[in-house]
């Protein structure tokens, strides 16, 4: 196992760089787990409004009193280019203006005209404050209807209008009785990128130093045969993944906050198939002996690529119709297929999953046949030209 021995010693050199990809991954689960364990409370939002009142009465000042309860009152000089920098910078929301003639409007039932307002395009903040005019102006006009004098609509308008409702956001976790979270789920589904990622950051890159000149060399003049060789190549590179995945399982047994049960176990078996095609298309890409700066950007392109087009950082039902076709192609695709169905994003099937697991282990297998195809040409024609040198030399 001298091969494997080596490649141990490569190994410790490289794995700073995969535990930084690790780390970050683990870290952003972990606070994302928190946040979402903490009671969800509903709170109204409070805009920052400016009032300017141009009526002036008791009727338009107890709107003014009523706004205040609910939102901050800002005081701006009553510029128009004032209220328009107060606007674009953010030291207000909105700009509301009671134009002359609101009390005796409203006291005779008519509300159209009442107000004038500034704001920015047509954001939360115009559809809040239209709305919540909209609800007090018609509730005044319906009060008075009922024969109640101005005075006591507004009061009854405000009492109305203040009744709040607690409310809790609850979540729903599809799945069941399957401990297969929302949040269990979202782990699995960014844990393709880290994969390839931390792999091919450590894998390609030991694997390229072990078919350098001077080491290869060395072994070419061993007893050791390309069998052995390579099948020591594989064994070290699958050593290593399993290791990561390994840790990354134990991690999200620890953020589930319970052992892995029903359709989680699909999702264990789903992440150990694709750690094996990441494992296979390391040791494929680095037959090639790419350059340090090309192996670079192969793992940004088929980590950032299949993260994309695959539906890892992108939902699939956002995607369109041709993008899905192409990424049919990677193996990343069957991945967060599965997945979905796991957490009933799709309609579970267990036959469609476990297709979806043979697919990607297809994947693998045809890897691992292009790679020792790849090496016994590449090697066989390099030990065919050393042998033509030699007989050269001797004539």
């Amino acid at each position: 196992m001298q091969v494997f021995k080596a490649m141990l010693k490569v190994t410790r050199k490289r794995l700073p760089s995969a535990f930084i990809y690790i780390i970050v991954f683990v870290t952003v689960s972990i606070i994302v787990t928190n946040a979402s364990t903490k009671d969800n409370k509903f709170e109204v939002t409070k805009l920052d409004i400016c009032v300017f009142d141009e009526d002036d009465t008791p009727e338009s000042r107890a709107l003014i009193d009523f706004i205040g309860k609910s939102n901050n009152l800002k005081t701006i000089e009553n510029d128009r280019d004032v209220i328009i920098d107060s606007l674009y910078y953010g030291r207000v929301d909105y700009a509301l203006i009671i134009n002359k003639g609101y009390a005796e409007k409203l006291s005779a039932g008519e509300t159209d005209d009442l107000f004038g307002s500034y704001h920015m395009d047509e954001n939360f903040s115009v559809v809040y404050m239209g709305q919540f005019l909209d609800e007090y102006t018609t509730s005044v006009k319906a009060y008075l209807t009922m024969g109640k004098s101005l005075d006591e609509a507004i009061t009854c308008t405000e009492e109305a209008l203040s009744q709040h409702t607690e409310v809790d956001m609850l979540r729903v976790d599809k799945g069941g009785n399957s401990h297969y979270s929302v949040d269990f789920a979202g782990y699995f589904q960014y844990m393709p990128y880290i994969l390839i990622a931390a792999v091919f950051i450590v894998v390609c890159q030991v694997l390229v130093t072990m078919s350098k000149k001077d080491i290869r060399y060395r072994t070419n003049c061993s007893c050791i045969k390309e069998s052995k060789y390579t099948f020591q190549l594989f064994f070290g590179s699958g050593l290593f993944v399993l290791a990561v995945w390994l840790l990354l399982i134990v991690i999200g047994a620890i953020l589930n906050k319970e052992m892995y049960t029903g359709r989680a176990w699909y999702a264990v078996i789903n992440s150990f198939i694709f750690s094996v095609v990441v494992t296979a298309i390391s040791v494929f890409a680095s037959s090639f002996e790419p350059s340090e700066n090309v192996l670079n950007l192969i793992t940004q392109v088929l980590s950032i690529g299949m993260s994309f087009l695959c539906g890892i950082f992108i939902p699939m039902e956002i995607l369109s119709d041709g993008v899905l076709a192409v990424s049919r192609f990677l193996p990343a695709f069957w991945y967060v297929k599965a997945n979905n169905m796991i957490a009933d994003i799709e309609p579970f099937s267990q036959s469609s999953v476990i297709q979806c697991f043979l697919i990607e282990a297809g994947f693998a297998v045809m890897l691992i046949i292009l790679t020792l195809l790849v090496r016994k040409v590449k090697y066989s024609s390099a030990a065919i030209g050393i042998s033509v040198k030699k007989i050269a030399v001797h004539q």
